[in-house]
Parts: C-alpha cells; sequence; structure tokens
C-alpha cells in the first residue's frame, strides 16, 4: 500500500514539474511588453517562432535600409513573407516596439510613428511567432487580437486564409519590395481575380485572370498538405486553385504574386538530403505575355514600354530591358509645356517618383510635373509653349550628343532593327543659363546655332564635342531632321544610322517649325 502512495506522489511530482517546464517554454516563446528590436546591420535581434522556423524584425533590404517583416529563418537567403512598411523602409536606428499599451508600433530615429497594429490600449497582453509563419497580439486569456495572417502583404502560406475583399499586392521590382502593378483578391462578389492596377494609384484597371466564380466563393484557403481551395460560404470545395499532392511535412511553401503579375505556389524541400532552393509547382496565368494587354497597364504591357515579354517554363515575363539611369539627369525649365503625345500619364505622385520613373525608362525623353499629376513624353517633343508647371528634360551626365551609333539603345536587339536615339545638346541647357531669350528654345536655338555657322556655342565646355566639329555639325543636322514638324520629313531609322555612321551625306536640313514657342 505504502509502495503505491509513493508510486502515486512520484506521478504527481512528475506532472507537476512538466507543468512548469511547459509553462516556462510557452513564456519564453511569448513577447512580453516593453519589448523592443532596434534597426542594426550588425544586429541578430529577432522574435522567432518556437521551432526557429521563422523570425520576425527588422531585416536590411538594402544599404541602411529596413523592413518590419516576417521571414523563413532557416533558409540562407531569409525569403520575405510579409511586412508592415514596404512602401516605407526605415533606416538604421529605427525601432519596433511592444509598447506598454499593447500596441506594436515600427518607430523611426526621430520619433515618428511609421506603422502601428490596430489594436485597443490595454488589451493585448503579449506577441508571439508562431510556426505557421503568423505573428499574433493575444490577450491575457490567448485570445487573438491582431494577427499578421489578417494582413498579408504579396505572399500566403500554409493554413492562411484570403478572405473576401483581401488583397495581395505584387511587390514592385525583385529587389523593390514596395507595392506593384498586381492584384490579387477574393473580390466581394465571390470572384477570385488578378488585377492591374493604375499604378501608383490604386484603382483597379482590367482583371487578367479570374475563378469565374462569382456569387459562389466565399474563402481561399491554403492547406498544408499544399492545396489551394476555393471553398463556399458552407464549407465545401467550389474549385481548386492549385492541388500540388501531399507536400506536409516534406516542403517549405508559399504561394507569392510576383512583380510580373503571375501568382506561383513555391515549395523547398525540407530534407538536407535534397538540393536546397525554391522551385514552381505551379503557376496563375499559363503565359503573363499573353493574359495583360498593353492597355490593362495603362501603355507598355505587362514588361513595360521599350521591352518585350518573354515567357520560361515557371511563366516567368522576363523583362528584356535595360536602363542605366545612373548615367542620365535632368534639366529644369519652369513654365513650360509640350502638351500632347503623352504615353503615360500618373497621378497623385511625387516629383521624385516621377522623375525616377523616367530615368527608369528608356522611351521617356521628357517629364511635365504639374499638380502631383506627371506627364511621360517621348521624342520629338512638339507644340511647345509658355504655360503652368514644370518640364523636365532627361539628358546624359557625360554630356555627349548621343550615345554611339554603333551601340544599340537599352531594349532592342543589335540587328538592322536598332535604332539610335538622337538628342539635341541645347537640351542641357538650363533656360537661366543663356542671355538671349531666343536662344532658350532649346531646338529652334539648335537650328540657329547652325545656320549661323556657331555650333561651338550648343557645346560649350565639351571639350571632346569640340575637337571634333565635324562630326558634331552631322550629328546636329541629323537631329534636325528627326525632329521636322511634318512627320513625313523625318528619315527612317535606317537612314539616321546611315547618317550617323557617315555613309550617307546628310542634306541641310529645314527649320524644324514646330519647336518654335
Amino acid at each position: 500500500m505504502a509502495s503505491c502512495r509513493f508510486l502515486l506522489l512520484v506521478i504527481i511530482i512528475i506532472i507537476i514539474i512538466t507543468t512548469i517546464v511547459k509553462g516556462q517554454d510557452s513564456s519564453n516563446r511569448n513577447v512580453t511588453l516593453r519589448s523592443s528590436i532596434v534597426a542594426n546591420a550588425n544586429s541578430n535581434s529577432t522574435w522567432n517562432s518556437p521551432s526557429g522556423e521563422f523570425a520576425f524584425g527588422l531585416q536590411e533590404v538594402s544599404p541602411g535600409a529596413f523592413l518590419l517583416a516576417i521571414w523563413f529563418n532557416q533558409l540562407t537567403d531569409k525569403t520575405l513573407v510579409w511586412s508592415a512598411n514596404r512602401d516605407e523602409p526605415v533606416p538604421t536606428g529605427s525601432t519596433v516596439q511592444l509598447s506598454a499599451e499593447g500596441t506594436l508600433e515600427l518607430i523611426d530615429p526621430t520619433r515618428r510613428r511609421v506603422w502601428a497594429s490596430q489594436t485597443r490600449p490595454g488589451m493585448v497582453a503579449y506577441a508571439a511567432m508562431l510556426d505557421t509563419g503568423n505573428l499574433v497580439l493575444a490577450s491575457n486569456t490567448s485570445a487573438i487580437l491582431w494577427q499578421s495572417f489578417d494582413s498579408p502583404t504579396n505572399t500566403l502560406l500554409p493554413t492562411q486564409v484570403l478572405n473576401r475583399q483581401s488583397v495581395l499586392y505584387s511587390s514592385f521590382s525583385a529587389t523593390n519590395f514596395s507595392r506593384g502593378k498586381f492584384k490579387f483578391t477574393l473580390q466581394a462578389d465571390g470572384n477570385l481575380v488578378l488585377v492591374t492596377r493604375s499604378y501608383p494609384s490604386d484603382e483597379n484597371v482590367n482583371a487578367y485572370w479570374s475563378s469565374v466564380t462569382r456569387d459562389t466563393g466565399f474563402q481561399l484557403i491554403f492547406n498544408d498538405s499544399g492545396v489551394i481551395n476555393l471553398i463556399r460560404q458552407n464549407g465545401t470545395i467550389l474549385r481548386p486553385l492549385f492541388d500540388s499532392g501531399s507536400l506536409a511535412g516534406q516542403f517549405y511553401q508559399r504561394l507569392v504574386l510576383e512583380h510580373d503579375g503571375v501568382l506561383r505556389h513555391y515549395v523547398y524541400p525540407q530534407s538536407p538530403d535534397s538540393s536546397p532552393g525554391w522551385s514552381v509547382r505551379d503557376f496563375e496565368p499559363s503565359n503573363i505575355c499573353l493574359a495583360v494587354r498593353e492597355d490593362d497597364m495603362g501603355g507598355g504591357g505587362p514588361c513595360g514600354f521599350n521591352s518585350y515579354c518573354s515567357i520560361t517554363a515557371e511563366g516567368r515575363c522576363d523583362r528584356q530591358q535595360a536602363q542605366d539611369a545612373q548615367s542620365f539627369t535632368f534639366n529644369e525649365m519652369s513654365g513650360v509645356n509640350w502638351p500632347f503625345k503623352d504615353y503615360a500619364i500618373f497621378r497623385d505622385v511625387e516629383e521624385a517618383w516621377c522623375r525616377q520613373a523616367c530615368l527608369s525608362d528608356c522611351l521617356c525623353a521628357l517629364v511635365i510635373f504639374s499638380n502631383r499629376v506627371c506627364f511621360m513624353k517621348p521624342h520629338p517633343f512638339s507644340n511647345g509653349r509658355e504655360e503652368g508647371g514644370m518640364a523636365l528634360i532627361k539628358v546624359r551626365m557625360n554630356n555627349t550628343l548621343t550615345s554611339n551609333p554603333d551601340t544599340p539603345a537599352p531594349g532592342r536587339e543589335s540587328s538592322k532593327s536598332s535604332s539610335t536615339t538622337v538628342t539635341l545638346s541645347a537640351l542641357r541647357s538650363y533656360e537661366e543659363d543663356v542671355e538671349d531669350e531666343g536662344e532658350a528654345v532649346l531646338a529652334d536655338w539648335a537650328y540657329d546655332c547652325y545656320q549661323q555657322g556657331a555650333l561651338d556655342l550648343l557645346v560649350a565646355g565639351d571639350e571632346e564635342a569640340r575637337s571634333d566639329m565635324k562630326t558634331l555639325e552631322i550629328y546636329v543636322k541629323t537631329a534636325i531632321w528627326c525632329i521636322q514638324e511634318d512627320p513625313t520629313l523625318r528619315p527612317h531609322m535606317n537612314i539616321v544610322m546611315h547618317m550617323l555612321q557617315g555613309s550617307i551625306q546628310v542634306p541641310t536640313p529645314p527649320d524644324p517649325i514646330a519647336f518654335v514657342r
């Protein structure tokens, strides 16, 4: 009898010890109020999930720029799956903290609050990074008051649900995590769609893929087995989006709307015996080049202007374009406008954004910025006039008249279809840099200089150009032909190539009347 009592006592002690240890483990995994992390390139401070599979913290995405994010912590590339401040990275010294009132907040070094969780003060008792990749803020009874799964960025994870009117936004590019040009959403009417947006505004343009489930789709559920189902309100499966079979416990998984507008289901083997790396299991649409039309994007197609769309085995849109933005700058002219020939218009944007968009687009030669509207225009400019707003004329920083005529323009093949952009060096002149008002009329002034045999005025300070005035004259004459008001007078680009190479004689050009203000 005594031995039974002793055995019972031992069992009770073991249960008590186990309970205490579990309680300590749970406590150690939870993030207490007043906890914080500071953005620092040399800091490894994070809030990890129990298994260490996911981490929450401030990840440096470019030198001195940090995102408040969640990522796969055990993978070499630390793949991001969520971010709170994707459109506004914060600098070194910024802090994320779980305040004494229970608000999760991101504060920059000036003490400005960049982002905060939407929770009632005094309700949150702790935060926890879960092994599902979900960050939760919970009460003292463990009720979830806020979770990152309810505000996805461009990624869904296993066990995550996309509800009606929830949205995934693509990233702008592979390295720029700000919101891009595409959306994936379960609409209020139950239709699951991929949509182009009127970037940088949030207005929808056109759907380029649809589940065709109007009035029936209720939730998109990412099953941890690898099946992603669209379900009805009664819980029955309406249709599978992707069905990759049983993947639970074998692969890390994520569903991502990528910067090229393609929705992809990625898997990464968990076994150390397998080759590491993400691979595409499935994707929609099957051909993004055909799915997205030019007018869906406000012009330019899925890859933008001066590019062509090339489909890979993963449905990937390889953007065949390169623009050396660092080689260009802008000359400013106040109160001047060329009101026609806009090929792209962006509303409610900052001037800095407008400048960068033009620098990154090899078609853009001029932008007019007025009242937070950015008008992008190609060569040649026509019907210029005095008007409100700011004209920003893109020019090369090395002051050369033109790119090497033997070098293909960005985004073009070096073949017979190659083209050369001819830019008058007069565009380098600020309006206030010239004494004679007539000289400020850019190309008109360049024509006057040519007529009067004073081409050296166009390249003042450019010794390289002044050392070869014969070549300079060829370039200027060719440029004047290319900007004629009458399109029928403009030479074909094949002829322009021969003119620039000196293989044919450049005739004397007429006055380009269209450039007179």
